[in-house]
């Protein structure tokens, strides 16, 4: 049996992101995403032309994906309901505000970007850096907004070799129906996978995470 509902958003689960855009006094804004997915060497990001990571992105044409971990949840919460726009725009009146420093309300640290002008996040492991490739208006607001990968930087603990991530290490941020949600259990894997895991070897240290 199957019940037919009206959700009031679609968020089954998707990776976290958090966009770094250049502002135009040359700050780095930070724009919380969970609509992000990737294709060979291009990403799609799903975006609101309210959001000043948006504006930014198509006025510069450069951004940084960085990957949050599944421990900087808190930190994320507290920038959710801020803003880089002021005056707030009137749809996210009374619910937003605007943060003229999210770096410090998140307690985040800046490191400069190295093919893009925008800083990554220090405390996120994994830096995504891309360009610009083209933008479609979906309706009203909402925007499709495709990039390609320049660079791709990772903490040193998780690459396994300069081409391989290692699965076990990286504990990557699941946004679900609106709450924050880690890597569950190892399930399998696909023939295709680079990195062959065994139920033992599944999670950090052997546990399975």
């Amino acid at each position: 049996m199957f019940t037919t509902i009206s959700p009031s958003v679609h968020y089954f689960g998707s990776l976290v992101a958090l966009l770094t855009t250049g502002n135009p006094d040359g700050t780095t804004n930070i724009t919380p995403i969970s609509s992000a997915w990737s294709l060979g060497d291009h990403y799609v990001l799903g975006l609101s032309s309210h959001h000043q990571g948006y504006r930014n992105l198509i006025r510069t044409k450069e951004v940084v994906l960085n990957l949050p971990e599944d421990s900087m949840a808190p930190a994320i919460e507290r920038i959710s309901m801020t803003t880089g726009s002021e005056p707030v725009p009137a749809v996210k009146a009374g619910d937003y505000r605007t943060a003229h420093d999210k770096w410090a309300l998140a307690g985040w640290d800046p490191m400069p970007g190295v093919e893009v002008a925008p800083n990554r996040i220090a405390q996120c492991p994994v830096h995504i850096e891309a360009a610009l490739v083209n933008s479609w208006c979906l309706e009203d607001d909402l925007h499709a907004v495709q990039v390609r990968v320049q660079q791709v930087h990772v903490r040193d603990d998780l690459a396994l070799d300069p081409s391989r991530v290692d699965v076990r290490t990286w504990q990557p941020m699941f946004y679900t129906f609106r709450h924050y949600f880690g890597k569950g259990s190892h399930l399998g894997q696909n023939v295709r996978a680079e990195q062959k895991l065994t139920a033992q070897t599944s999670g950090p240290s052997g546990r399975r995470g």
